[in-house]
This record gives C-alpha cells, structure tokens and sequence, in this order.
C-alpha cells in the first residue's frame, strides 16, 4: 500500500478533543500507521456505540454512549476487513464501488474512545448495482459491526474543513464514517 501524504492537523485535533472531552489533551498518541489510500462504500451508518470518559474528573471512569444517526452516513471500509463471526477466516464480500481517499488526509485527530460498535445497513447489489434496502424488511438489513480492542477516532479534513469517524486498532484504520452534518460537539457526536 502507498504512504498518503498526511498534514499537520494538531491544532485542529486537540480543538475537537477539548470540545468533545472538555478538558485539554494531556497526551499526544503517536499516528504510527497510514491511511487506505482507497476504501469501498459500503453503506449507511445508523449508530455509533463506544466508551467515553468526557465530562469526568476520575479519567479511569467511563460511560457508554450509543449515537443514533440523526442525518446521512456514509461508510467506507477496507477492502476485506468485515469477516464472518463464525469462521473469521472467511471475508463478506460486500456490494459498493471503490473510492480513493483524497491526499491530504490529517496526521492528527482525536481519540474519542474505545468503540463498542457500529450499526450500518450494508448495501445489496442488483445486477452489479449497489442499493439501499428499503420498505418492511429494511430493518433485518441491520447490521452491528464490533472490532476488537477499537477505537473510535475524530478528524477534521485539511482541505474540506469536514469532520468525520473513523474506527481503527494497532493494525490501522478500517472504517471511514463521513456526513454532511456530522460533528463533534460538547454533548458528543451530532448529526
């Protein structure tokens, strides 16, 4: 995989983390992989789970929030990376074109928190074509994503100035979540 050209976004990082975790920063965790230089669209997102010690003043203590997507999410995906949870060997194969990432992507974001999980319904495919399912049985078409020891993180894009998701371990980051109305605020992930 090619090296994507990152920017320097720190001011923009600890800014989303001061907002959302209303404190400073106190550490800065190094960005030790890459960004995909291409992921595949998969689908819309529907809720955001994940842990978070916003708000309080023991930072050993932690809640859980669950965001339900008030607007539009589009999610992207590495190639790949959803398995089947009885045999992890086995990858889904999944319906959505592929989208290179534009450089620059940031070097920096916020951490903000472990992720509990994703709520995304995934696209089907007619005749090659991606579509999102609809009517009575869309709910069924709901999926929970979990990844092990996750984090949920938070950008701002250096050019178009938008915020967006992205879920990501040691190994890299794995899902991109974008949307026209999505931020980060005080009271958490909006829109």
């Amino acid at each position: 995989m090619a090296r994507m050209r990152v920017v320097d976004t720190r001011a923009d990082a600890e800014k989303t983390f001061r907002v959302f975790h209303d404190r400073n920063p106190r550490r800065e965790i190094p960005f030790d992989f890459g960004w995909p230089t291409e992921m595949q669209e998969v689908g819309q997102g529907k809720a955001e789970m994940y842990r978070s010690n916003k708000w309080k003043k023991d930072l050993q203590e932690y809640e859980e929030y669950k965001h339900v997507v008030e607007g539009t999410r589009t999610v992207y995906m590495v190639p790949g990376f959803l398995r089947e949870w009885g045999d992890p060997r086995r990858s889904i194969d999944l319906c959505g074109p592929i989208v290179s990432f534009e450089e620059p992507m940031p070097k920096h974001f916020a951490r903000l928190g472990p992720l509990l999980g994703l709520q995304v319904r995934l696209y089907r495919c007619d005749d090659g074509e991606p579509y999102l399912p609809t009517g009575d049985g869309a709910d069924g078409n709901l999926y929970e994503i979990t990844v092990a020891r996750a984090y949920l993180g938070g950008a701002e894009h250096p050019e178009t100035r938008e915020k967006f998701l992205f879920v990501y371990d040691a190994r890299g980051v794995h899902i991109v979540l974008t949307g026209g109305e999505l931020g980060i605020e005080k009271d958490g992930i909006v829109g």
